[in-house]
């Protein structure tokens, strides 16, 4: 992106709330932050989170269904590569439409290829370190031009789907109105609006597949846990078809949502940047300057021994425990704390009481399980991933067999840390996988 888009960026102090700060002198239409995070609230809440799933389900099921696995085993070489390709390109195509992958047929290849590089990026390497990684994205923010013009070209209001406002050159309806929003900022051209979307496209890809992608390996690597959350999904009578209603359902089942959860506890290296322009922040004895940038690693909290529930040393804070997060009637020591808080206890005393199955509880966890951040600030597009998550782990479960040879049941997967403190951390070594369709009795 050109410096002088960039440095509208920089310039614009004037909040992401709706009323502008008092002091700043920042134009309406220059006013980026509150306008693109308006934006995503929008794509990413209520009827619009809606519309996303549904069409990020519509398109992966269609891909899924086009790599016509059958019931004899195959097998390929990189279990993550594998499915976040295919998890990549369903996600474009519902945020963006499928005038990407038409564009340049490797759209998809390379956006995948250049996600990993992001990171030395940031660091501000020169190109000759890494030509492929700039290579990459500038081919890639090309094509992002070349669809923009495209859509400008032939879009027309009539195509407008009535459900939902998305169309088949812009995407979702928020997409053709960032450009609205984006081509009023001063010193942005055509050219800046399209790296800002491949941006947009960048930040919705880059955590939440490989996050997708660890449930299913934690599960198929356990079969008694596959066992159990096969039962566990067997009890779902909501039709996937159904999307939307279909997800809610998911997101009911305990079981599922304690895996999402010790995924992320697990998985999650983030730093969460804090910033205050106008006062001084305080944190507990600490008194910083306002304008001060503070960086708040999640991997102390997710790992703090003095909080979280390990069954007295066996499940180590650093080790999978897909009940880490349920609570259980009359096991006194369930539950993801080890010091039961008030809303824990009261709960375990209702499930004594109904005889309920487990639960799933995050109650008391606010401080210490913080994947997507925390305030005003924290990942706008959480709710979405959480569902892209679950979902992706239900159709796989429900649907195949898939065998991990390098791995064994005890064995830990580890982290690569190359990715610390950026988001969802990649497994360490290249998985090789064999998969089939599930054959149910009739």
């Amino acid at each position: 992106m050109a410096q002088k888009a960039v440095d509208m960026y920089n310039k614009d102090d004037s909040s992401f709330y709706p009323k502008p700060i008092g002091t700043s002198a920042v134009k309406p239409n220059n006013r980026i932050d509150y306008h693109t995070h308006a934006n995503f609230l929008k794509m990413l809440n209520g009827e619009g989170l809606n519309n996303l799933f549904k069409r990020w389900h519509v398109s992966f099921c269609r891909r899924l269904e086009a790599l016509q696995i059958g019931t004899g085993w195959i097998g390929g070489q990189d279990l993550e590569d594998f499915w976040t390709m295919h998890l990549t390109a369903a996600l474009n195509e519902a945020m963006s439409g499928p005038v990407l992958e038409r564009v340049n047929a490797n759209f998809t290849r390379d956006f995948v290829d250049y996600l990993p590089y992001v990171h030395k990026l940031m660091m501000g390497l020169p190109k000759w370190t890494m030509p492929r990684a700039y290579a990459l994205r500038d081919s890639l923010i090309r094509d992002v031009k070349t669809w923009h013009n495209l859509a400008r070209e032939n879009f027309h209001q009539s195509e407008v789907e009535k459900d939902g406002g998305a169309d088949r050159w812009w995407g979702l309806a928020t997409m053709r109105e960032r450009q609205e929003i984006l081509k009023e900022v001063d010193d942005w051209d055509q050219d800046s609006i399209a790296c800002s979307d491949f941006g947009l496209l960048w930040g919705a890809n880059v955590n939440v597949h490989t996050a997708a992608i660890w449930m299913i390996i934690e599960i198929f690597r356990d079969p008694d846990l596959l066992i159990r959350v096969r039962s566990e999904l067997d009890t779902m009578t909501e039709s996937p078809e159904n999307h939307c209603r279909w997800i809610e359902k998911l997101m009911e089942l305990p079981l599922l949502q304690s895996i999402y959860a010790e995924v992320l506890r697990l998985r999650v290296d983030v730093q969460t940047v804090f910033r205050n322009n106008l006062d001084d922040i305080r944190v507990n004895e600490w008194v910083f300057p306002k304008k001060s940038l503070l960086l708040v690693p999640t991997r102390p909290a997710h790992r703090d021994e003095d909080y979280w529930n390990t069954r007295h040393g066996r499940y180590p804070l650093d080790r999978f425990w897909s009940d880490r997060f349920l609570a259980y009637a009359g096991d006194a020591e369930s539950g993801p704390s080890k010091h039961n808080n008030r809303r824990q206890e009261t709960i375990k005393h209702e499930l004594v009481i109904s005889k309920a199955k487990p639960k799933f509880i995050t109650a008391g966890t606010s401080d210490s399980w913080i994947p997507y951040g925390v305030g005003d600030r924290a990942c706008p597009g959480r709710f979405f991933a959480q569902r892209e998550i679950v979902a992706f782990c239900a159709i796989m479960v429900q649907n195949f067999e898939i065998e991990l040879p390098s791995l064994s049941t005890e064995e830990h997967v580890l982290n690569n840390d190359v990715f610390y403190g950026l988001g969802v951390q990649r497994p360490k070594a290249v998985m090789p996988f064999r998969i089939r369709r599930l054959q149910r009795p009739q």
